[in-house]
């Protein structure tokens, strides 16, 4: 398949946000079930078994801000330099406490904007996801900026013992419909597999790598007039890899040498007044051992998720069923041929 950076990660591919195991998922360092298919990242938590270390992470970067909205005055600077190092240090005892509450946040809408380039191979995918009501539904929507008619939609309604997929145009001989349907199980999974925030999870865990590793990393914060606090924080390459906030197959990662894993990615991350992540941002470009890389990345809470956010139920002309596991998994595995994996 040509203009393929590997096998698995081609221009215009959809990235790998992986939330259901499946055939050809290997396990990370992290204990996350990871492929370079991009179908396993919209189903949201189905079949995840282990807490992943990152949504761990996020609580101690939210309680970090939080505790800082308090300490401020709006529009001050907020501890920089070894105050800040005593600050970070300070916050992160304890941060496990409040996860549930700074991110489990129904009700809600979410993007990530992820674009990544290594020499002259590279791939931008948007995310949105919605999750609302009790029981929830939650939606997810991946699309290639690369390659419009490369789109995948996951759709799991409140109702129903089955989940749906859309998809689009480059997939249309997965099935005869353009809609397929899979069993929905009995939960959906650990907080941080859900597509809506793996990524923010993902990134948390990159600041929180950093920063473990190298106090200085945090280069500041301050509260704003609206009440809001900024954090700026220096990560590297190498905690941006190792967080898996991107999947890339063996041989890319054979490329990006030591030279460029110490390289610094400047993040930035908001949370609200009321101590709640509102963005998170990373953009650099830099280049050693012989390679260009650059890469931006954006995730952000959208506000309120609405009725408007998911499509109605499939009419069933319109559904190819997957029955069971093993359907279900020759499924993704035609999904991953697809895809030239």
């Amino acid at each position: 398949m040509p203009g393929h950076l590997t096998p698995g990660l081609s221009i215009g591919t959809l990235p790998t946000r992986p939330d259901r195991g499946v055939p050809g998922t290997r396990a990370s360092a992290s204990g996350e079930n990871e492929t370079i298919h991009a179908g396993t990242a919209l189903n949201m938590g189905n079949r995840m078994k282990r807490r992943p270390t990152t949504y761990l992470a996020l609580g101690s970067v939210l309680l970090l801000a939080a505790a800082g909205c308090g300490q401020a005055k709006a529009g001050t600077a907020l501890p920089k330099g070894e105050d800040a190092t005593a600050y970070v240090n300070a916050k992160f005892a304890g941060a496990m406490d409040k996860l549930d509450a700074s991110l489990d946040r129904p009700n809600t809408k979410t993007s990530h904007d992820a674009y990544i380039r290594l020499d002259d191979k590279w791939l931008h995918n948007i995310i949105t996801a919605s999750r609302q009501g009790s029981p929830e539904s939650r939606v997810s929507r991946n699309r290639s900026e690369k390659n419009p008619d490369e789109s995948l939609d996951t759709f799991i309604p409140a109702e129903g013992q089955v989940e749906y997929m859309h998809l689009g145009p480059v997939y249309k001989s997965l099935a005869p419909t353009a809609w397929v349907s899979m069993p929905k199980p009995a939960n959906l999974g650990p907080l941080c597999a859900y597509s809506g925030v793996i990524t923010a999870c993902k990134m948390a865990d990159t600041i929180t790598r950093s920063v473990r590793a190298d106090k200085r990393a945090v280069k500041g914060a301050r509260s704003t007039p609206d009440g809001k606090t900024e954090v700026s924080v220096d990560v590297t390459l190498d905690a941006f890899l190792t967080s898996r906030v991107e999947v890339l197959p063996p041989s890319a990662l054979d490329m990006i040498g030591p030279e460029l894993r110490k390289q610094i990615i400047p993040t930035k991350f908001v949370v609200d007044a009321d101590g709640k992540l509102s963005t998170i941002s990373m953009e650099a470009k830099f280049e050693g051992g012989g390679h260009k890389m650059e890469l931006k990345y954006d995730f952000r809470f959208l506000g309120p998720a609405s009725p408007q956010d998911f499509p109605k139920i499939p009419d069933p002309a319109d559904v190819t069923v997957l029955p069971d596991d093993a359907a279900v998994d020759d499924f993704y595995k035609r999904l991953g041929e697809v895809q030239g994996g």
